[in-house]
């Protein structure tokens, strides 16, 4: 295994189990060199994204937008800072901007053919599983967030989380349902709302593998990370989920040959979604919960202030996660990835971000159509199914919640642009095994 591959392996294994170690071994405060290794990761991921825009050949229908996001956040930081702002704040929220685009780099450079995307997809089964086991016990069991892994204390001193905790248990909010404290499953990633969109990831990826990986395992796999997907009771996730699995279904040819099994098939998964979900859907349309009515009033207060977005944004730190958390005054509503992106970089970035968003999406679509490219159809749907998210959550950028996919579509980016007629024939062979 080369260095390239085995760095590939730790940053996964980093990137879903690190806050759930980090914590283990902060211990409360009793270790607290382990806050250095969440900047470690961060780190590692930049110079490696760094490099590969040194040393990579990119399709320039890819390369321009990716180029222009990047140029515009930069110019948008830069004013940011020269206007005063902490400069903490400034970059902290720049890095999270940079979320997509960094690990698309990361898989763009580290992944090198159909192999190694079935080894990653692989590993994705692997720790999903692993997580979605740990979901079925961490949610009977608070006390162990509390009084054995100190979560409270990590939370609010490492990751900065100063808002938002519960005021008895000092856990996220997200870790619950409902204000009677009904628990969520957090998992192996220690997050319910990263939980939920990981095991989506992974579960559709399993299902595009060819018969012959995960030794036919395939739909038992994808089975139990849908209940770790309800345990979780991430709406998002959910509804990404059921869109992205509805589509696969209809497109794929592989597993069901006859359309109308797979009409039938997608009436099924829709009607069990439906059955399984009915009691947070009947909240949300009520907006009988807590967090509907913030959701829709966000909503309302993104629309309102868009079109009067300086061309540059309001600079990184006006609006996020990061400035929420610093308790500092936020432009428009706060929540949806693109929102966010728009007031802190401006519409331009927006509309850059989107197009090359657009660009991966033809280019998957193009790799099934005419490669018959293991994987691409999933992760097609999958990102098709992330964009309800981009108006009502950040999930894109969250690195627990979407680094999965965006390393897997910067692989398959790659796998486009490598060597085409040798790697296309590889790619048919792969979509060939599994069909036959």
């Amino acid at each position: 295994m080369t260095m390239r591959q085995l760095y590939l392996v730790g940053l996964v294994l980093w990137v879903h189990l690190g806050d759930l170690a980090t914590a283990w071994f902060y211990d409360g405060g009793t270790h607290p060199e382990a806050a250095v290794l969440r900047l470690v990761r961060d780190a590692t991921v930049i110079a490696v994204a760094a490099w590969c825009l040194a040393s990579a050949r990119m399709a320039r229908s890819l390369f321009l937008p990716l180029a222009a996001y990047g140029a515009l956040a930069v110019l948008a930081m830069l004013q940011s800072l020269a206007d005063g702002r902490a400069v903490g704040l400034v970059t902290g929220s720049f890095g999270t901007l940079m979320i997509p685009i960094l690990f698309f780099l990361v898989g763009y450079h580290c992944l090198r053919g159909y192999r190694e995307l079935g080894a990653l997809v692989r590993l994705y089964a692997v720790i999903a599983c692993a997580s979605a086991a740990f979901g079925l016990w961490d949610i009977q069991h608070s006390e162990f967030w509390i009084d054995t892994l100190h979560f409270d204390i990590f939370t609010e001193r490492v990751k900065g989380v100063l808002l938002g905790a519960h005021p008895l248990t000092g856990l996220p909010w997200s870790f619950y349902r409902d204000a009677e404290m009904t628990r969520r499953a957090a998992g192996l990633l220690a997050a319910p709302l990263a939980q939920g969109m990981f095991l989506v990831i992974a579960s559709l990826l399993v299902l595009s593998a060819p018969r012959g990986m995960l030794r036919g395992l395939r739909l038992v796999v994808a089975a139990f990370l849908t209940l770790g997907i309800w345990m979780a009771g991430t709406r998002g996730a959910m509804l990404a989920g059921t869109l992205a699995l509805i589509g696969y279904l209809a497109t794929v040819r592989a597993i069901i040959a006859d359309p109308r099994l797979r009409l039938g098939l997608m009436l099924a998964v829709g009607a069990g979604a439906t059955f399984a979900t009915r009691d947070l859907v009947t909240m949300t349309w009520t907006m009988s919960d807590g967090s509907s009515p913030g959701h829709w009033r966000s909503l309302l207060l993104n629309l309102e202030g868009l079109f009067r977005i300086p061309p540059l944004g309001y600079g990184p730190g006006a609006q996020g996660a990061i400035a929420v958390q610093t308790q500092q005054s936020v432009v428009g509503g706060g929540e949806g990835a693109i929102f966010t992106m728009a007031y802190q970089l401006g519409l331009p970035a927006a509309a850059a971000f989107l197009c090359f968003y657009a660009v991966c999406l033809g280019r998957l679509w193009h790799a099934h159509r005419d490669h018959c490219a293991d994987f691409a159809l999933a992760s097609f749907w999958l990102m098709l199914g992330m964009i309800v998210t981009l108006v009502t959550s950040e999930h894109i950028l969250s690195v627990s919640g979407s680094a999965a996919l965006w390393l897997m579509v910067g692989g398959q980016m790659r796998a486009l642009s490598r060597s085409p007629a040798p790697q296309m024939a590889h790619l048919q062979a792969g979509g060939a095994e599994a069909v036959a």
